[in-house]
């Protein structure tokens, strides 16, 4: 197959997590780009979370927000936000339960409880820190993710009264989940830049390493999962490479004959 793409999830793929982004995986997106091949970022993170990343591998088409949020070139080109009646059945449940949420806008992101430890937890490896979210906060803006800080047992009582939205772990282990409008995902913010890039889906490549990642594999030509990944997204891939912290994306690029 001639790809002609290939897309790029940022967290436990590109960038082991905790850390930075290595050399070898500089070099191979800039390898790509030498060879005139488009390469994009595909991420369940908000456009302020990724600014580094942006500037240090030089992409400029993006998808944030897990698909909500599509940019083609440094100009936006879709983006979905999530209705006002759903975040305010989230919002009067996380109160009920009392379960912080935070709300991610397209320019900033703010928490209803600063001091939980769910929420201290999940921030704790990251340069940026939240702010306190003043009550009109999700009313005021378009909302286009939430993250629910609870435990895994307590999530289900949100996916069955709010349908409308979608609950998925950072990981196993995690105390918080990436909540976004059900019928949105990764896949569908990557539709959306390959119709405007003029590429079929079966002309991509896509890695990844999270659930979060399972549409967007199973959409391309060729997905490739890391060696870190979830054993239920690499059942969904096409090719399993090393892990992100053994630069699995240059190594996947190799076999795959892209670089």
């Amino acid at each position: 197959m001639n790809y002609k793409v290939v897309i790029l999830d940022i967290d436990g793929t590109i960038l082991p997590h905790g850390k930075t982004l290595s050399h070898a995986t500089k070099d191979a997106i800039q390898r790509l780009k030498e060879k005139q091949m488009k390469v994009v970022i595909a991420t369940g993170r908000a456009p302020y979370f990724t600014e580094s990343i942006i500037q240090d591998t030089g992409v400029d088409s993006m998808v944030f927000f897990n698909g909500a949020f599509a940019f083609h070139e440094g100009k936006e080109i879709y983006k979905n936000s999530i209705e006002k009646h759903v975040l305010e059945k989230v919002h009067q449940l996380s109160n009920d339960f009392q379960h912080p949420l935070t709300f991610l806008g397209d320019t900033s992101f703010r928490v209803t409880h600063l001091d939980h430890p769910f929420v201290l937890e999940a921030y704790q490896h990251d340069p940026w820190k939240p702010e306190l979210a003043p009550p009109q906060f999700w009313k005021d803006q378009d909302i286009y993710q939430i993250f629910l800080h609870c435990d895994l047992e307590e999530e289900s009582s949100y996916q069955t009264k709010v349908p409308e939205l979608d609950f998925r772990r950072w990981s196993s282990g995690a105390r918080t989940c990436d909540v976004n409008l059900s019928n949105s995902n990764k896949s569908v913010g990557i539709t959306k830049l390959l119709e405007k890039l003029g590429i079929a889906p079966d002309e991509a490549v896509a890695f990844g390493d999270g659930l979060n990642d399972m549409e967007m594999l199973s959409l391309v030509g060729m997905g490739v999962a890391m060696g870190n990944a979830r054993d239920e997204l690499k059942a969904v891939a096409n090719m399993v490479t090393l892990s992100a912290e053994e630069d699995g994306v240059r190594y996947g690029l190799e076999r795959l004959g892209l670089i």
